[in-house]
C-alpha cells in the first residue's frame, strides 16, 4: 500500500478562505485493530453506493466525549422537522416518502456557517471511504453549510441536488473560531454575490446594507443558533479528528479507523488522514507556540467599534462553544488547499 506525507504549507499571506489545521507527522492511524483489518462487506476497493443507501442507513451514532450532544426531546420532533432535513420518525407524516423508502435517507449531514471547514471534512471522509459530497448529496450524506436551512432550492448542487424527499439520520454541527470565519467570509465576498443573495432569502435577520464584516458577524451568530435547534451534536473543527467525526456520524470502525484503503477519491494511492489536535499551552500558560502563526484579518476591536452589542453576543456564544477569545489558543497549521480528494 502506498502512502505519502503532505508537507506543511507556508505562505507569505494567510489563505483565510481555507481552514488551516494542526497535524501530527504520522498521518496513518498507528494502532493495530481487528476492526481496521476487517474485510469489507463488498470486498476490495471503495464502498459501492448501495452500501450506504441500504446496509448502513440510519446507524446509531457513537459520540466521543469531546462532542457536545444536544438534547432532542421526542415531543419536539415536529418542530425540528419544520425547520430542518433531519429524519424525524416521531413526527407522523413529516418525512414523507423517506418513512418507507430508506434509499431516500442519508446517514449524515455535517453543517455549519460557511467557511467553517466543511471542505476539509468532506475530503477526509472520502479518504476514509465514506462517500459524502460537498455542497451536494452523496450516497452517505453531505458536508454543506447550505443544508442548514430547509430551502426549496440551493445556490450550489454538487453534483446531485437535495430534494424535498431526502432526509438525514444524523446532523452534526461543525464550528470554527468566529474571527477566522468572519475573516474568511469577508475575503470571499464579492460586490455582486450570489451566495449572499441566496442567504438573504433564508435569514431575514441579515442587514443587506451592512458592511461585509457585520453581515458575516450576523450570519455567524444567527446560523449557529439556528443549527442548535435541530443538530444532534457539536464539535470544534480545529481540534477534532475526522475519525471521531466519522464515528459520531454512525459509520463502522473498519472505515473510521482505516488506513484509507477504502478511499473514494480519484487518487491512485492512499491519502493520509490529517489529525487536527489541541496543542498544549506554552510553559507560562499562554497560547500554544506556533512558529508560523497568522492572525485573522478581523479583530474583536474592529468588530466592537462597528457594533458593541453584536460583538458581546458573538463572544458569549464562542465561549459557550469552548473557544478562547484569542484565536492563538486554537492554532491551525495546515492549509486544506494542499489536499484535493
Amino acid at each position: 500500500l502506498l502512502t505519502r506525507n503532505v508537507p506543511l504549507v507556508k505562505k507569505k499571506e494567510e489563505d483565510e478562505t481555507s481552514l488551516r489545521l494542526t497535524s501530527s507527522k504520522k498521518t496513518i492511524y498507528p494502532v493495530k485493530n481487528s476492526a481496521i483489518e476487517k474485510s469489507s462487506p463488498w470486498g476490495v476497493g471503495p464502498p459501492p453506493d448501495s452500501y450506504f443507501l441500504e446496509a448502513s442507513a440510519c446507524a446509531k451514532p457513537d459520540f466521543p466525549n469531546t462532542f457536545h450532544v444536544y438534547e432532542r426531546a421526542t415531543e419536539k420532533a415536529c418542530e425540528r422537522a419544520a425547520i430542518s432535513w433531519r429524519f424525524e420518525p416521531d413526527c407522523p407524516g413529516a418525512d414523507g416518502r423517506a418513512t418507507t423508502n430508506k434509499r431516500l435517507r442519508r446517514q449524515v449531514l455535517i453543517t455549519g456557517v460557511q467557511r467553517s471547514g466543511s471542505h476539509f471534512t468532506w475530503e477526509m471522509f472520502n479518504r476514509l471511504g465514506v462517500h459524502i459530497h460537498h455542497e451536494g448529496l452523496g450516497p452517505a450524506g453531505s458536508a454543506s453549510w447550505l443544508y442548514s436551512w430547509r430551502a426549496k432550492s440551493f445556490v450550489i448542487n454538487n453534483p446531485s441536488p437535495l430534494t424535498p424527499d431526502h432526509r438525514f439520520c444524523i446532523i452534526l454541527h461543525q464550528v470554527r473560531h468566529p474571527l477566522r470565519v468572519l475573516a474568511s467570509i469577508v475575503k470571499a465576498t464579492k460586490p455582486s454575490d450570489k451566495f449572499w443573495n441566496w442567504i438573504y432569502t433564508m435569514d431575514s435577520s441579515i442587514d443587506k446594507s451592512a458592511v461585509p464584516v457585520l453581515r458575516a458577524a450576523q450570519l455567524w451568530l444567527s446560523q449557529n443558533l439556528h443549527i442548535e435547534k435541530f443538530a444532534d451534536a457539536r464539535y470544534r473543527a480545529e481540534e477534532t479528528s475526522p475519525r471521531d467525526v466519522c464515528k459520531a456520524a454512525g459509520f463502522p470502525d473498519f472505515l473510521c479507523l482505516s488506513d484509507g484503503r477504502y478511499h473514494t477519491t480519484t487518487s491512485k494511492v492512499i491519502q493520509p488522514i490529517i489529525e487536527p489536535k489541541r496543542l498544549p499551552l506554552a510553559p507560562d500558560g499562554g497560547p500554544p507556540i506556533v512558529s508560523d502563526y497568522r492572525a485573522p484579518s478581523v479583530t474583536w476591536d474592529h468588530l466592537r467599534k462597528l457594533n458593541p452589542g453584536l460583538t458581546d453576543r458573538i463572544q458569549d456564544l464562542a465561549k459557550r462553544y469552548g473557544y478562547h477569545l484569542d484565536p492563538r489558543y486554537h492554532p491551525q497549521g495546515l492549509a486544506t488547499s494542499a489536499f484535493k480528494a
